[in-house]
């Protein structure tokens, strides 16, 4: 009985976010996308992300997605020609000859990191929200997270142009990562509006999950760094040792006898 309950709830949350699609012209969904942006960051909530879904289309999901590669690059290519921003420290820091936050040559580790947490998470969290039983459509998905990661980036892309003494890159670098963690709660208002699903599983699906795939990822990784070199050095080791073994001449070779002190 709960069970056809349960699923004449997740019918009628399906029918409804289908009967409310009512997407606006590209040219007024550009105009609107400001006071949108205002509203989703001063007002966070499922509430919030459920009126505003109702607008998507996949011409205003292409603009902001393409708005936010424009963003990416050009914040990062700002930060790579001011030498004293934050973002340029921050990319250059190193301990001994490893730099941890330059995987890949400036500016394009910055683009990476973007384009790639943004992919990523929108991704993961909308297949394990399907596997939750969310009812919301991947559009309705990508819009919606759209709405809170274009902003946020560029906030966060502004305050690391700002040229920052040694001192203060730590403070500025927290504030980023506040920033962050603020663009995860968004994200986790976005999978309790569109897909209909509790605070606690959309909390699941956007923090723990990535935590783990990440930490498994980092594992995996630490483990290939750890025994490629052993394995090599264990090779060239074994090899110098059967080098060794077939240079000894283990049986004394013909013609050769030692001299007896009578015959000198």
């Amino acid at each position: 009985m709960s069970q056809q309950t349960a699923d004449r709830k997740a019918n009628s949350y399906s029918n409804n976010q289908a009967a409310s699609t009512n997407p606006l012209a590209i040219s007024e969904a550009i105009w609107q996308l400001p006071g949108q942006y205002i509203k989703v960051l001063c007002r966070p909530s499922a509430q919030t992300f459920r009126e505003e879904m109702d607008k998507a289309s996949w011409g205003i999901v292409c603009v902001q997605f393409y708005a936010l590669i424009v963003i990416s690059i050009t914040l990062s290519y700002l930060a790579h020609i001011i030498p004293s921003s934050a973002l340029h420290i921050i990319s250059n820091f190193s301990t001994g000859s490893i730099k941890p936050f330059a995987f890949l040559p400036s500016p394009d580790n910055g683009i990476a990191f973007v384009l790639g947490s943004f992919l990523i998470g929108l991704s993961t969290a909308y297949l394990f929200s399907k596997l939750w039983r969310g009812q919301g459509r991947f559009l309705a998905h990508a819009y919606s997270l759209l709405l809170c990661t274009v902003p946020l980036v560029t906030i966060s892309g502004a305050l690391l142009l700002i040229p920052t003494p040694g001192s203060l890159v730590v403070l500025l670098t927290s504030l980023i990562f506040i920033v962050f963690v603020y663009r995860m709660v968004l994200h986790a208002c976005v999978i309790m509006g569109v897909h209909g699903l509790s605070a606690g599983e959309a909390t699941l699906i956007v923090l723990i999950i990535p935590m783990l795939i990440i930490g498994l990822a980092m594992l995996g990784l630490i483990i290939i760094v750890v025994l490629f070199p052993i394995i090599v050095i264990g090779g060239e080791a074994l090899g110098w040792i059967l080098e060794v073994i077939i240079s000894i001449d283990w049986l004394p070779k013909k013609g050769k006898t030692d001299a007896r002190p009578d015959q000198e």
